[in-house]
């Protein structure tokens, strides 16, 4: 039975395709609906394609900038000397290893290198003291690494305890949205004095 039925559609398809006349008004209009839907469809799905690839590319890239700005923080407090910190742990300054500087404190900066307050994400820096006592800010990475995908970065905490730095790292896309949060301690290797910057 399954044959026969085959066996009629291939002869009416040979019949419409050997008659003279063609294809009806109708069997066209079918056949240019069912064309556009499935165009319709087909863009659709590359639309939705782009976008995924586009957020796990993003996702991707603001992995590898928590992962080096992660090792970056790591080398800056593992071998700091002098911290000062607040009544609740938090640190508000260190001696910077990397920068021979005596008082630094982390920040998120904007493209014109003014501090950002909150939680709006920026480039992590390191607040120095120059040797006339004015301040300025060194990032800790090159801007290359954040603008090709518009990445922002925030250290939403670091605080000391004992010798053991708690910190939380949060790294955002362009609408503030989060992507990444690294939690992660840094264990001090030097004997750290505190409250003496």
């Amino acid at each position: 039975m399954r044959n026969t039925a085959k066996s009629r559609l291939t002869n009416l398809i040979r019949k419409k395709l050997s008659d003279k006349r063609g294809f009806s008004l109708g069997e066209l209009l079918a056949a240019t609906v069912i064309l556009l839907l499935a165009s319709q469809v087909m863009t659709q799905g590359m639309a939705f394609a782009t976008r995924m690839y586009n957020e796990s590319l993003t996702r991707s890239h603001a992995k590898q900038l928590c992962s080096t700005l992660t090792n970056v923080i790591e080398k800056e407090l593992r071998y700091t000397t002098s911290v000062n910190k607040g009544s609740d742990g938090t640190v508000l300054k260190y001696f910077s290893p990397t920068y021979g500087k005596t008082e630094s404190a982390f920040a998120a900066i904007d493209e014109n290198e003014n501090k950002i307050d909150g939680t709006a994400g920026g480039e992590i820096a390191v607040q120095l003291t120059a040797e006339d006592g004015s301040l300025y800010w060194q990032k800790l990475i090159s801007s290359a690494s954040y603008s090709s995908f518009d990445l922002k970065a925030t250290i939403q905490s670091v605080k000391l305890e004992g010798t053991t730095f708690h910190v939380i790292l949060e790294i955002t896309d362009k609408d503030g949205k989060k992507i990444v949060t690294n939690k992660f301690d840094v264990i001090a290797v030097n004997d750290i004095k505190l409250d003496q910057l």
